[in-house]
């Protein structure tokens, strides 16, 4: 690995002002200096990217004209200069050791991604403590990429607006033979509060919001990435279980929201269609991954 390598930050932001302020301030605390550090602004509305330029000449903003959801990172991706790629989102910052401790675990060539122990202060616990060292999926935002993987792989998936677009990434990854690798010991905070965006103090675990685009993420992963076969039999069982959890969170409306979504999107889904290789298949159980989301169903 080359020497004390250009790292790219990449943050993508959305109307969260004070936490993008903190997560800026950690980012520059790194005690890793050869960073450039851009900031993608999804057409925020609370004054950040006014914010950014008053107070962070250094940062380089890419100001969106409307809010295109996780594809905003790719604008990052497109101007990054480093060999590395640091992702975070407005409300996560890296300890102060975690990218030179980052850079370290790049040791087999092959590695393509490392994946970063999340720690979220809202339930005071890790969101990662059961993944596997090589994992299904990484955590968007928290994770260290290296330049070439997007070179290779390409950017994140346009037709994911939020949610599961780290589990097509990944999937695409192993697909073209870069593991990810899990590393517990490096962390990113993840400052997520009760009090979201609007003021909204709704658990976002549990929200109607998250089960909408959790649905249509997820299923689009499932048309897109397997044998027809497969896509058809868990497609099934997926809007099935959906069905049940929108009755017992009285998220029917929502759910049938989802469902006009996803067939007036279907011929774009389609058309993206990039079937993954049989070993990849194999790795994600032909796409039987679990189907409930256990945060939704917690503690009901």
């Amino acid at each position: 690995m080359e020497v004390n390598p250009l790292v790219t930050v990449n943050i993508l932001s959305f109307s969260r002002k004070d936490c993008l302020k903190i997560t800026l301030e950690k980012v520059f605390e790194q005690s890793y200096k050869n960073i450039e550090v851009i900031v993608v602004d999804n057409a925020s509305t609370d004054g950040t990217a006014e914010m950014i330029e008053r107070e962070y000449p250094d940062v380089r903003l890419i100001k969106l004209k409307k809010n295109i959801g996780i594809a905003g990172w790719n604008e990052g991706f497109k101007v990054a200069k480093g060999g590395y790629v640091l992702v975070l989102d407005d409300d996560s910052y890296p300890e102060e050791e975690t990218i030179c401790m980052g850079l370290k675990k790049f040791t087999d060539i092959f590695t393509g991604i490392i994946a970063f122990n999340i720690f979220n202060t809202r339930i005071n616990k890790s969101e990662t403590e059961d993944f596997l060292t090589n994992p299904y999926f990484f955590v968007g935002c928290g994770a260290l990429i290296k330049k070439n993987v997007l070179d290779k792989v390409g950017y994140f998936n346009k037709d994911y607006f939020i949610y599961y677009h780290e589990l097509d990434y990944s999937a695409r990854c192993y697909d073209k033979g870069f593991p990810i690798l899990y590393v517990p010991e490096i962390r990113v905070i993840h400052n997520q509060s009760l009090l979201s965006r609007d003021n909204n103090k709704q658990d976002p675990f549990l929200s109607a919001y998250r089960f909408y685009h959790y649905f249509i993420s997820y299923s689009i992963f499932l048309m897109q990435n397997f044998y027809f076969k497969y896509s058809v039999v868990y497609l099934f069982k997926w809007i099935i279980n959906r069905a049940f959890i929108s009755i017992k969170q009285n998220f029917y409306i929502k759910f049938l929201k989802a469902i006009f979504s996803l067939i007036l999107k279907l011929p774009e889904i389609l058309k993206n269609r990039n079937v993954l290789k049989y070993e990849a298949q194999k790795f994600y159980r032909f796409g039987n991954v679990p189907f409930i989301e256990k945060e939704i169903i917690k503690n009901k």
